[in-house]
């Protein structure tokens, strides 16, 4: 390291008596590496075995095939698959002195059309070279001797930017990749290295000379046609030394492996191809590699190999995105300013790097060769990568994104990747990606979560980033998904994102009314009063029912009016709900009267009826409801008390006899439309059949993932200790969930979990207390969830279903693990299941409350049975 904020890497030694500094070429280097290595294996596939020697001999009858067929300087183009025949197609498109053009079976077609035009290349058949007899590899000689500036490979990138672009390496690029692999990762002829990445593209080429051109022998797993089902196992049947693949893929694999499922043979895990994270190092330490070394490389189509990061057992990892470290063999990388001025270390700006094996150019494209590429006087090529970097102290680089993606809000420069750092800090969160829109100066972040930990709202996520971001740096837009779209090469497919909801242009409030409103939107929601105005949507801003309640509370604790979730409903804008509670103020009016009926939806036809969860505010249902299609009128119904005073009804009866009185003061006359969620489902069932005995028609009840407790199935079924087991599960996390509640929302010390045995009995004492008292006391909004939580516990426990005939249909989360004969007790008449992604909270949370919407269109239909 010098004074300047540069870093120059030197090769290292060699090693035995194929040195790599005595094969300047991809062609020569296999030969004496198949020569050293003889019949030792070469590539491995769970159905195929070669060795050296026999993969030497069919590299050159194929190469030799290829020279007869095609001109000096036309590229061959193959299509690359995880097998050996694959590698060998592409070792002897090398030794016959030609441009390998690889061709990914997962391409689109019109993709795929436009690099064979692009490069004018000849497509490899599975026919050629079958003609030529094989040769011994002892007697077969080399069928042309290319050169080390030579092309090698035209790898064609992603073209997420524009039109795919042929990136020109030469021969000598791969060898330089084999140097790297030897003197960062030690890979050598005693390993077997895995490689899990796609061999079609950079990363997979890199690793693939990093490991055969250092004579280790080559496993190769399929994973986009096999999964990860039985990888670990293969791994450790064959004794992987190594093994390389991308972070996703590493995150979503590993997501199912625990401490148990160790890989003793394996010293060595890389990754490459996106940003690796503290977290995926911590990840494969509790999983298959408690002793090895996590190593993460960064690279790019247009330098190779340009850095690497080595993390021992031992070695502390600070949170957030890795360093990619320290620069790659005989790579020369500067961190420059807008006028290409070496910066100080510590600095941001631009990463350029400079030498012998960085790309030629692109093909065909001289104006954006010479843009990007400059020859030096002695030889060496430099690169402008576009990137910002800087260098620490210890001399490692850290990458921050493309200079193209910086954005400045309020002043203030922002990179994306470091609200993608925090985002993926969340406990909850398993894949994340944030997007700058420069002429809006705003981001948005897509956020694909773990729905066993937690469904987050966007206004949950908002209040958590602002522990550690300032807040113009938390997004305007957060869009929680089931997971991050991606490309075939593992990269995030940004036009697959799903957009946010359209805003509209944030309009500032009126009146005073507008203006407190506006304060308590901005502190609940976690958004910048800038970033929103007085027509924007409460729900589409990211608000849950949790949220909808503390706002509801701060409106009536602080304008000292009265307001409710009815009001909310009909008025989800501040421009809108000002003129509601405004009017409330001057004259009571029925909504405000605290009713457990809210309409949710206006529309035509018979009405459909939802009954909420216990606890829940009927705006907690609001997601599905958006979602359902058709235009008929939409109730939701909730629990009296939960939030206004009014004494709780203490039976699943005693729910069924209010809410018929709230449908028929809708609906007077069936047939009737109902359904409901959690606690809701039961009542539901129960209002069926008191419908139906005083001779109302009702049509299919829709159920929404309502877990039976194991007192109620014990006393059901009379089989209690299996019915106990098998559902315990599902009701323990569903438990945990809504007990740790305050926790998780922000209440009093007092109310957390834990303390001493002696502090914990007094707490129950009080929550037994408040539960029978429910909807009396005034509590604070997270309190007030756990008690109607337990009251609902206890009114399910208690419940003796009446007599129903007609049908029902269960919609059940993933993690629901009922048995469904269960049902039988509730009803005579037809039941059905629906299985839906979403665990029990998630299912009526975007993304899944879609899903959960369409499940409950395929129940209603067109309103008949």
């Amino acid at each position: 390291m010098t004074g300047d904020n540069h870093l120059d890497s030197s090769p290292s030694p060699t090693f035995g008596s194929s040195e790599v500094g005595d094969t300047n070429t991809v062609a020569d280097r296999w030969r004496a590496i198949a020569v050293d290595r003889g019949d030792a294996v070469a590539i491995r596939t769970p159905e195929q075995s070669i060795t050296f020697e026999q993969a030497t001999a069919r590299v050159d009858d194929l190469a030799r095939a290829i020279v007869d067929i095609t001109a000096a300087d036309t590229p061959v183009a193959v299509e690359i698959e995880s097998d050996v025949d694959s590698v060998i197609a592409m070792l002897a498109v090398w030794c016959a002195g030609r441009p390998l053009v690889m061709v990914d079976p997962f391409l689109p077609e019109d993709r795929r059309a436009t690099i064979l035009r692009q490069s004018g290349a000849h497509l490899l058949t599975p026919s050629t070279g079958h003609d030529h007899e094989l040769r011994d590899q002892t007697t077969a000689q080399p069928a042309v001797e290319p050169g080390p500036d030579d092309p090698a490979v035209l790898l064609f990138t992603s073209g997420s930017t524009g039109t795919p672009k042929g990136v020109v390496l030469a021969q000598r690029t791969p060898v330089n990749h084999a140097r790297d692999g030897r003197r960062f990762m030690e890979l050598g002829p005693d390993d077997r290295a895995a490689v899990l990445l796609p061999l079609s593209f950079g990363g997979g080429l890199d690793a693939l000379a990093m490991s055969l051109l250092n004579g280790a022998s080559m496993l190769l797993w399929d994973v986009r046609r096999r999964t990860t089902t039985g990888l670990r196992e293969w791994l450790a049947a064959e004794g992987a030394t190594t093994a390389h693949c991308t972070p996703s893929l590493l995150r979503s694999w590993l997501g199912e492996l625990g401490a148990e499922d160790a890989v003793d043979s394996l010293r060595l895990l890389s990754t490459c191809g996106e940003p690796a994270h503290r977290s995926d190092v911590l990840l494969a330490r509790e999983t298959i590699l408690p002793h090895g070394v996590f190593c993460c490389w960064a690279g790019a189509s247009e330098v190779g190999n340009l850095a690497f990061n080595l993390f021992p057992p031992d070695r502390e990892v600070e949170a957030g995105p890795l360093l990619v470290g320290i620069p790659a063999s005989d790579k020369v990388v500067r961190i420059v300013d807008e006028d290409g001025s070496d910066l100080p270390t510590g600095s941001t700006g631009e990463v350029v790097v400079e030498s012998a094996h960085v790309a030629s150019g692109y093909h065909a494209n001289p104006e954006l060769t010479a843009a990007r590429f400059t020859t030096l006087p002695d030889g060496r090529r430099r690169y402008r990568t576009g990137d910002l970097g800087r260098f620490d102290e210890n001399g490692e680089l850290a990458l921050l994104g493309r200079g193209d993606d910086a954005i400045k809000i309020r002043g203030y420069l922002v990179e994306p990747l470091e609200v993608e750092a925090a985002l993926r800090s969340l406990p909850w969160t398993i894949d994340a990606v944030v997007t700058a829109d420069r002429e809006e100066a705003r981001l948005t972040a897509h956020v694909a979560v773990d729905p066993e930990k937690w469904s987050p709202s966007p206004a949950e996520i908002r209040h958590e980033l602002g522990k550690t971001l300032t807040p113009w740096m938390i997004p305007r837009d957060i869009v929680v998904v089931a997971e991050i779209p991606r490309n075939e090469r593992g990269k995030v497919d940004r036009g697959a994102l799903p957009p946010p909801p359209p805003r509209p242009t944030p309009e500032r409030p009126r009146g005073l009314t507008e203006m407190a409103l506006h304060r308590f939107w901005s502190e609940i929601l976690g958004l910048e009063p800038e970033s929103f105005g007085r027509h924007d949507d409460f729900v589409e801003l990211g608000g849950d029912s949790l949220a909808a309640a503390k706002m509801l509370s701060e409106v009536q604790h602080h304008l000292q009016l009265e307001v409710n979730t009815a009001m909310l409903s009909e008025a989800p804008t501040i421009a809108q709900f000002a003129q509601q509670i405004e009017a409330a103020a001057k004259e009571r009016s029925k909504n405000a009267s605290g009713a457990t009926l809210i309409r949710l939806r206006r529309g035509t036809g018979d009405p459909i009826f939802l009954v909420a969860g216990a606890g829940s505010l009927a705006t907690s249902l609001t997601p599905i409801v958006r979602a359902l299609s058709g235009d008929r009128p939409v109730y939701a119904i909730q629990s009296r008390g939960v939030e206004k005073r009014g004494r709780a009804d203490h039976s699943v009866r005693a729910a069924a006899r209010r809410a018929i009185a709230d449908i028929r003061s809708v609906q007077p006359h069936g047939p009737y439309q109902i359904g409901g969620y959690s606690l809701g489902g039961f009542i539901a069932v129960e209002v069926a059949a008191r419908l139906t005995k005083a001779g109302e028609t009702c049509h299919t009840v829709a159920v929404l993932d309502s877990v039976v407790d194991p007192v109620l199935a014990q006393r059901l079924s009379g089989d209690g200790p299996k019915v106990l087991q098998r559902i315990r599960d599902s009701l323990r996390s569903l438990t945990a969930t809504k007990e740790t509640l305050p926790d998780r929302t922000g209440a009093d010390e007092e109310n957390k979990p834990g303390g001493s045995p002696l502090q914990r009995a007094v707490q129950e004492i009080a929550l037994k207390a408040l539960v029978l008292t429910a909807g009396l006391v005034p509590l604070s909004t997270p309190v007030q969830w756990v008690v109607f939580f337990r009251l609902g516990t206890k009114m399910i426990r208690r419940h003796r279903p009446s007599p129903y005939s007609g049908p029902i249909t269960v919609i059940r989360a993933r993690t629901n693990t009922d048995d469904p004969a269960l049902w039988r007790h509730f009803t005579s008449g037809k039941v059905e299941f629906l299985d839906i992604d979403g665990d029990h909270i998630s299912m009526i949370r975007a993304p899944h409350a879609t899903e959960t919407a369409r499940a409950i269109d395929q129940i209603i239909g067109d309103g008949t049975d």
